[in-house]
């Protein structure tokens, strides 16, 4: 092989094997409560990795209601091992997320309890 194209075939490989670890987890995964601090009523954070609830909206902190939800979501949250969906990352990098405790959908328990609404992702 000449050297350009010996150098172009080992930058694609590089670049293949770096692409899935770029980003965020794509399949499911368990983490203890111990490993999650809540931002707000859909959002929280795993290490470095922001987390936002696939299908509901909850009120911006700062807004009647905010510190509410924010404080149902982390006593849902300490309930048991939470487990992570990833189903897409949105624009400001954050994955949204199906997350589950004991088997139920976090977002809908919010929802149902009337902490949030629906929303489309």
């Amino acid at each position: 092989m000449r050297p350009p194209v010996r150098i172009a075939c080992v930058a694609v490989a590089l670049l293949a094997l770096a692409a899935p670890a770029a980003g965020a987890r794509r399949g499911p995964y368990t983490v203890p409560p111990s490993a999650i601090r809540v931002h707000d009523g859909d959002t929280f954070y795993v290490g470095a990795e922001t987390i936002r609830l696939r299908g509901v909206d909850t009120p911006e902190l700062g807004h009647p209601r905010s510190h509410m939800a924010a404080r149902r979501l982390a006593a849902l949250l300490r309930e048991g091992p939470v487990t992570i969906v990833p189903r897409l990352e949105d624009v400001y990098g954050r994955t949204v997320a199906d997350v589950y405790v004991g088997g139920r959908s976090v977002a809908d328990i919010l929802r149902r309890e009337g902490f949030a609404k629906p929303r489309v992702h």
